[in-house]
């Protein structure tokens, strides 16, 4: 491993246009173990310009400090933001998977011409992303669209050094998108998924390590949570913001911004899509009508959308595979798109994953837009 990051420091170390990237970080929790060796980590540096926005009171802050070991220097705070405040009155909800969390960041990020913003939530262990378009507006990318572009850069660039690992595998949860199964299969790195949270997809680690049968190289799930390599086993802010100011650098030297790179993804494995539907009921009647929706779907699924008919159904309920029991569906369809339903483990809510695949965008949204019309209908026939 350590070797990998050394032949890739070398690989980018002559990167030298300037890259303006913008860190969001509502409050840093934690530490210095990943700086503790920074040979496990790629580098690009030379003169970048990091914006970074930060609610801390710690002056020692890991993301700034890793970033600045790593070579950028022009790094800028969001000021409203960079000591705690317990009632986060910047943000509202200090939560980086809304976009309206990057509103200091962007207003910031115009003022001083950045490409990148980048959030963390308050224990640092998720983050966020923006990116500038040609208009000088900040689009938020989802943690879906994140963990395609981190897998694509991870394994396109280590297959080009000849030194990914044997067996090698990435790690997802079961309502976190494929276009990053179909980036790992050109690479020859199978998919494992697992159930949501990281105790899970990092678990899958540390049974490789016992095994020896697996090498485990990237673990990600939609809520922004991504873990490259096994040194945290968690998901990590640190190092995965990391990664991605490095991800953005090396491709602006190649005249390239991340929306571009995922415009490229798209155009070699499929516009894959994506939409997350909640629905809150509280109380104890909420959570027998969430009981009864899933009930009804189990008993009763939808076989045909529009022009998708229904292939594959798998009910976690009562274990799959080596899956541990969960109360959750999964519904395929013929040409491969597909959603899942489930309860939500800590809120009053029932949650609906939707992710399609088209020839364009424009296909894309109109199977979201199915499917989510049959499943809200569904679920509101059930009382």
């Amino acid at each position: 491993m350590v070797q990998f990051f050394e032949s890739f420091s070398q690989v980018f170390s002559d990167l030298s246009d300037s890259l303006s990237v913008i860190l969001f970080l509502d409050v840093v929790s934690y530490a210095s173990c990943i700086l503790s060796d920074t040979r496990f980590f790629a580098l690009v540096s030379e003169e970048f310009l990091l914006f970074f926005a930060i609610c801390t009171a710690s002056r020692k802050l890991p993301v700034r400090e890793i970033l600045k070991r790593r070579g950028f220097e022009n790094i800028y705070v969001v000021k409203e933001q960079e000591f705690p405040d317990p009632d986060f009155t910047t943000v509202g909800y200090p939560n980086p998977e809304f976009p309206k969390a990057f509103a200091y960041s962007e207003k910031l990020g115009k003022e001083n011409d950045c490409d990148i913003l980048i959030a963390n939530d308050p224990d640092c262990d998720r983050v966020a992303l923006e990116v500038r378009n040609a208009n000088g507006d900040y689009v938020f990318l989802n943690g879906n669209k994140i963990g395609a572009l981190l897998s694509y850069y991870i394994f396109s660039q280590r297959s080009a050094l000849n030194n990914l690992p044997e067996n090698p595998v990435m790690v997802k949860s079961i309502v976190t998108g494929d276009l990053s199964r179909a980036i790992a299969k050109k690479y020859g790195i199978e998919t494992v998924e697992t159930l949501t949270g990281f105790k899970n997809i990092c678990g899958k680690a540390n049974e490789y390590e016992r095994t020896k049968e697996k090498t485990y190289v990237f673990g990600y799930e939609e809520s922004i949570g991504f873990c490259y390599g096994t040194f945290v086993r968690d998901k990590d802010a640190v190092s995965a913001s990391m990664m991605i100011v490095e991800m953005a650098a090396y491709f602006k030297k190649q005249g390239k911004t991340l929306l571009d790179v995922l415009n490229d993804i798209y155009a070699e494995f499929g516009f894959y899509n994506e939409r997350q539907v909640s629905l809150e009921l509280e109380g104890v009647e909420g959570q027998e009508r969430i009981g009864r929706m899933m009930e009804e779907f189990r008993e009763h699924p939808l076989t045909t959308i529009g022009a998708m008919e229904l292939e594959k159904v798998i009910d976690f309920k009562d274990g799959y595979l080596d899956f541990p029991k969960q109360n959750c569906l999964k519904y395929y369809f013929n040409e491969g798109s597909w959603y899942a339903l489930r309860p939500s483990g800590t809120e009053p809510k029932i949650k609906l994953y939707i992710y399609t695949i088209g020839k364009d965008e424009k296909e894309s949204v109109e199977k979201l837009d199915l499917i989510e019309k049959a499943c809200r209908e569904k679920m509101d026939s059930v009382k």
